[in-house]
């Protein structure tokens, strides 16, 4: 997904929900939600890119964003705390091969601090995952060539993130979050070709949260 489109999209979902606003304070409610963005891998240099084992050589490729999404589960506390679980999942691709992409399933689970109860929530988190990541040709798990293993893993990693949510109405809010997420997959050992350190993730998105009445109102 391109920058432009995202933020386009983005925009015009909230000039949508625009109008009256409502308190922020979700005290004592569960609440779920789902989200959509992008994803970039940062660190690890056959991740993002910068060196691509390819024939036996490496080469210097770009890559091309892709669509990141995720659907999460969570409960407020107090009016500063929440915590939250989600489970995502994203793709980004090469700029020399179009059917080379790298994947990543997180799940998470973790806690947000939420500053106010007012229409704007300014929020930073924190928390600990499983990611599963993936190198993929045309749909195929590819293997290293010298060791045969699959480029495909689950590791244990942790992430930080910061956003803020808008709230249009007393059970639903628009949330933009940025997460950076730090993966311990380093493994030379099966991987001595290429993908073979930890990986820093980067997400951005845009999302809805709805948030469960604590009661039913009269008959």
């Amino acid at each position: 997904m391109k920058p432009v489109r995202f933020v386009a999209v983005a925009s015009l979902l909230l000039s949508l929900l625009y109008g009256t606003c409502f308190s922020a304070d979700v005290t004592g409610r569960a609440f779920m939600c789902t989200s959509a963005g992008t994803m970039f891998y940062l660190a690890n240099d056959q991740m993002n890119g910068s060196k691509i084992p390819v024939d036996g050589r490496l080469i210097s490729s770009g890559v091309k964003p892709r669509l990141y999404g995720n659907i999460g589960f969570g409960y407020v506390f107090k009016p500063y705390l929440a915590a939250l679980v989600n489970i995502g999942y994203g793709w980004e691709a090469y700029n020399f091969d179009k059917l080379r992409v790298t994947t990543a399933t997180p799940t998470t689970v973790g806690f947000e601090y939420r500053y106010g109860t007012r229409k704007y929530v300014p929020k930073a988190g924190i928390g600990v995952g499983y990611y599963v990541w993936s190198v993929l040709e045309d749909r195929k798990i590819m293997k290293d060539p010298v060791t045969l293993k699959q480029l495909k893993r689950g590791d244990a990693g942790g992430y930080v993130m910061a956003g803020i949510d808008y709230f249009a109405g007393p059970n639903v809010s628009v949330n933009f979050d940025v997460a950076g997420h730090y993966i311990f997959s380093k493994d030379t050992k099966d991987f001595p070709s290429g993908y073979a350190y930890d990986d820093n993730l980067l997400v951005l998105k845009l999302g809805v949260r709805y948030y469960f009445p604590t009661h039913v109102v009269g008959s």
